[in-house]
């Protein structure tokens, strides 16, 4: 008899052939409302998280702060992220995939424009709190309907659902970054952007595949342990990498490479661009690719995208770097989820949610450890060191090839 090893590895190891042993997509697949409603649910979390961190650094000299400061209070978004990430899963099974989107998008998008109302560190502390609740519960919602998507549909989406998360993160940030150099207040930008985007969710929230699979004996909450360890480690890191940028690349083009007001929010966008363009290819690669070569490849190009980042002496090389990085990451995260799906096939949601606990723990620890070790050194010094953290998870990449052979 196959032990539950052997069961677990065979799992991992058919990832990409399972889409390839699964009938044709019907006709007309590439105009499939579920599909395009899943990718605009990434597209509306993403360009509501990057709206708001242009103008980072106007409310960091608004108020004071420092590169230590700014850490503390970025801090506050992954305690909120790893209360609320365990729960969600719960009501990932209880709940329907559409409610659920719809409450925990709504909540971030209300928090996202409570931005404009801090008047202290103290106070944006706990509006970053509530948008750390608001992306943890977000992203759990939204890769499971991103699953559920492909398995309704018979073919991998995924990846491209990522994809537009990076579109939406470069176009957030581009947006921001005009209305920070038009000098709009941030409350007008703030509220305009999500009132628009509410009305999008109203729109394609609609289409979303409305599965919900009960269980009985389904876990209240989610912790990543046994097969799901491996993935949610990679995710950590990946995601951990990609939180730096998002964060951090704005005041380190403003303040450390002193790029243009007009250019500060175009880090983020270089950098989310080259993530969607890899990304729109994910979905094919991930089906001729071994998952070792994929996770550890793109580590080492992302590593290496960093160590341009931290030593650029301009805005062009830090652009170069920040894009290397994007291309390194953009496969990575997609296959980590894929793989908690599949390894939760009752409740996919359940999968999904205790990888994300390690990966958006790592997502959104990432930006205030940089600032920590930018009070004691530099900014340049700590971007430096996240280029050392994704050599490891090269090596966690070795660990993935064993379980996923054959």
């Amino acid at each position: 008899m196959q032990d539950k090893g052997e069961d677990q590895n065979s799992v991992e190891g058919d990832v990409s052939r399972y889409y390839r042993d699964r009938a044709a997509p019907r006709a007309g697949a590439r105009g499939d409302p579920r599909m395009w409603a899943a990718f605009g649910l990434f597209f509306v979390l993403a360009f509501a998280f990057a709206s708001w961190l242009p103008r980072l650094p106007e409310l960091k000299r608004a108020f004071g702060m420092s590169e230590g400061d700014v850490g503390f209070v970025l801090l506050a978004m992954p305690v909120a992220q790893l209360c609320v990430i365990p729960l969600v899963a719960f009501g990932s099974v209880r709940l329907r995939l559409r409610t659920l989107n719809l409450i925990c998008i709504t909540w971030l998008l209300v928090a996202i424009a409570l931005v404009g109302l801090a008047t202290s560190s103290v106070s944006l502390a706990i509006v970053v709190f509530l948008i750390g609740a608001g992306t943890g519960s977000t992203g759990v919602a939204i890769n499971a309907a991103g699953f559920a998507a492909e398995e309704a549909m018979g073919r991998p989406i995924l990846s491209r659902c990522h994809a537009m998360y990076s579109v939406g993160l470069a176009a957030g940030g581009l947006t921001a970054g005009l209305m920070a150099a038009a000098d709009v207040p941030i409350i007008v930008h703030l509220t305009m952007t999500n009132i628009v985007l509410l009305a999008v969710l109203l729109v394609i929230v609609r289409a979303v595949v409305d599965t919900r699979k009960p269980e009985d004996d389904a876990p209240k909450f989610a912790w990543p342990k046994g097969a799901l360890l491996i993935p949610g480690l990679i995710a950590m890191g990946s995601l951990m990498a990609e939180g730096v940028s998002v964060d951090w690349s704005s005041i380190y083009l403003s303040e450390v490479i002193n790029a243009p007001t007009a250019l500060v929010g175009a880090g983020v966008a270089a950098f989310s661009g080259a993530m969607a363009v890899m990304r729109f290819a994910g979905d094919w690669v991930s089906e001729r690719v071994p998952p070792r070569l994929i996770v550890g490849g793109g580590a080492v190009l992302s590593a290496a995208g960093y160590a341009i980042t931290a030593i650029a002496p301009n805005a062009a090389v830090a652009f170069a770097g920040l894009i290397l990085v994007g291309f390194g990451l953009a496969p990575i995260v997609p296959l980590a989820f894929r793989i908690a799906g599949k390894l939760s096939p009752n409740a996919p949601g359940i999968g999904v949610a205790a990888v994300s606990t390690l990966g958006y723990a790592g997502f959104l620890l990432g930006p205030p450890l940089v600032g920590l070790v930018a009070e004691a050194s530099s900014l340049r010094l700590s971007l430096g060191a996240v280029s050392g953290m994704l050599i490891l998870v090269t090596l966690i990449s070795f660990r993935l090839s064993t379980k996923a052979a054959n």
